[in-house]
């Protein structure tokens, strides 16, 4: 769901902008990117103490497609418990509304929402199954008056004097490359990412000579790299 509502908000020209974290916050950008979009990341920490490490890769990605990363904190300030809440203030305080996927009990998902309520801005909610442990916060959420949301147009159609228009998605050219890079190109496709190891897999080709052309491609703006060592072309 956070990959289908990025991809079709981003073709309404809106901008993507959450914290950068684990799961939902990075498919929410890396989506916002791979949809050629605008995307603004808030962290908790300094520029040079990234959270989590494991995104470092991902905002280098955001900074060198026309992104913003941004912090309230000076360079060598660790994430802490009480800087990832003040955080998600400021994702609140920079969006017209806030959508809430999925969050457990007393997840920062609720506190960003609450903020969005302070503000007097939209929160709109996905419903969840209530088997689904991580849907309790959107259902809450709805109960206590946010909008329940199916289609990204229930969110396009609380925003009138936007104006929003959806863009049509134009399919990508393939672009020429060496023929010693064809085979891996080939594999890629723009609309789905692949892992390099079935890249490897397929071609039957060491994962360092694969990860070597890769680069290669990437440096020649015909592939781009994703979080989890996952690959599409670009």
């Amino acid at each position: 769901m956070t990959k289908k509502f990025t991809k079709e908000l981003s073709l309404y020209g809106l901008t993507i902008v959450s914290g950068m974290a684990e799961g939902i916050d990075s498919f929410a950008h890396t989506t916002a990117l791979e949809t050629q979009g605008k995307t603004i990341a808030v962290l908790p920490c300094g520029f040079n103490k990234i959270f989590p490490k494991s995104n470092i890769k991902l905002y280098q990605q955001i900074l060198e497609n026309d992104g913003l990363v941004i912090s309230e904190y000076e360079e060598g300030q660790e994430k802490t418990y009480k800087s990832l809440l003040e955080r998600n203030r400021i994702v609140a305080g920079l969006s017209i509304g806030t959508l809430v996927v999925e969050g457990g009990y007393r997840s920062g998902t609720s506190v960003t929402a609450r903020k969005t309520k302070e503000l007097r801005k939209n929160v709109f909610c996905i419903p969840s199954s209530l088997e689904n442990p991580k849907g309790i916060t959107p259902n809450k959420l709805i109960q206590s008056g946010a909008f329940l949301v199916t289609t990204v147009e229930d969110i396009v159609e609380k925003y009138p004097e936007l104006k929003l228009k959806k863009l049509e998605v134009q399919k990508p050219k393939e672009k020429g490359v060496e023929p010693e890079f064809k085979e891996i190109y080939d594999i890629l496709s723009f609309e789905k990412s692949i892992h390099i190891n079935e890249i490897a897999k397929k071609l039957q080709q060491p994962i360092s000579e694969i990860n070597s052309k890769l680069m290669m491609l990437e440096i020649d703006g015909k592939v781009i790299a994703l979080p989890g060592n996952n690959y599409k072309k670009f």
